[in-house]
């Protein structure tokens, strides 16, 4: 089994990942401004982070991760439940339009962003489920 710091990389390199595929999917979409912004905010966080815990040693790395106030904002964010809120407002918006054809679209643009975001989500609980453990 692959040590505590070593879970803990892998998963902040799969949020950060996750983030950067998330940002450039909804980068210049004015519908998906929020999501954008989530995506950009978990970029800056997790790369905080990750210089913060950057040259640590395993007792000081897992110290540093566990009293780490980022862990908290992504607790948060779970909590926030960001894909739901961006479901109501694109079928809020399609209410007002006429087409099927701009609903297949809003449901297909969501299906993309949740494949992107239940990895995201995953890795995130992951994490912030080990701050017990650290």
């Amino acid at each position: 089994m692959a040590s505590l710091k070593k879970q803990s990389k892998r998963l902040l390199k799969d949020i950060q990942d996750s983030a950067n595929h998330l940002a450039r999917l909804t980068s210049d979409l004015t519908l998906l401004a929020d999501t954008h912004e989530l995506a950009l905010s978990l970029k800056t966080n997790i790369e905080t982070l990750n210089q913060q815990l950057a040259g640590l040693k395993k007792a000081e790395f897992n110290a540093t991760l566990a009293e780490s106030e980022i862990l908290e904002i992504l607790d948060e964010l779970i909590d926030s439940d960001p894909i739901s809120t961006l479901e109501q407002r694109l079928f809020a918006v399609h209410a007002d339009q006429e087409s099927d054809e701009v609903g297949e679209f809003f449901q297909q643009l969501l299906d993309k962003i949740e494949k992107l975001y239940s990895p995201l989500l995953s890795s995130i609980q992951q994490l912030t489920a080990m701050q017990d453990k650290l």
